[in-house]
């Protein structure tokens, strides 16, 4: 039986910076499992599943739930970079390049997911497959996650979209770039 995936604090404190909550969206926060005023190293997923949906739901409250998602996961990633580790991290992808910061996408997710299961597989210049196996969030916020660490990485017009699902947990993501 696989290992309940575990979320650290930094992701937390990144959706907290990009929510700014206010007392509602706490308390949510709160009925999720995750108090504000004492945070922890690490979190189940469903903790940090019901709080990303909780975000959603209060801020893009305009937008269709892909859309919600993808947009969740490229500001996730932009709050991430002002965190102290986010700054370590988004100042590497600089240096590293989008080609090889491709090769390093499991290892990225697996700072702040524990344990995923993602493969990656060049299919030729600025184009990747990404396989995503048990992992317990929605594919458009990986999405918008990877499309925001390529800009930071210094792609431009990254393109990922999701090729295709496989219920319950498992998704590919194809990944361009110009």
């Amino acid at each position: 039986m696989p290992s309940e995936v575990t979320v650290q604090s930094t992701l937390f404190e990144s959706l907290v910076r990009l929510a700014r909550p206010d007392a509602k969206l706490q308390a949510e926060f709160l009925a999720a499992g995750f108090d504000m005023d004492k945070p922890r190293a690490t979190y189940p997923a469903a903790v940090f599943a019901g709080c990303q949906e909780a975000t959603v739901r209060h801020r893009y409250a305009g937008l269709d739930r892909k859309s919600a998602y993808r947009t969740l996961g490229r500001e996730l990633v932009r709050s991430y970079f002002d965190t102290l580790v986010g700054k370590v991290v988004g100042m590497a992808l600089k240096v590293a390049g989008p080609e090889r910061a491709m090769k390093r996408v499991s290892l990225s997710f697996s700072s702040v997911f524990s344990p995923v299961d993602i493969q990656v597989e060049s299919l030729g210049p600025a184009d990747w497959r990404v396989r995503f196996r048990s992992y317990p969030f929605p594919a458009e916020a990986a999405a918008g996650t990877c499309e925001g660490a390529l800009r930071q990485a210094g792609a431009t017009e990254p393109q990922v979209n999701v090729e295709r699902y496989e219920p319950p947990d498992g998704f590919d993501l194809r990944i361009r770039w110009s």
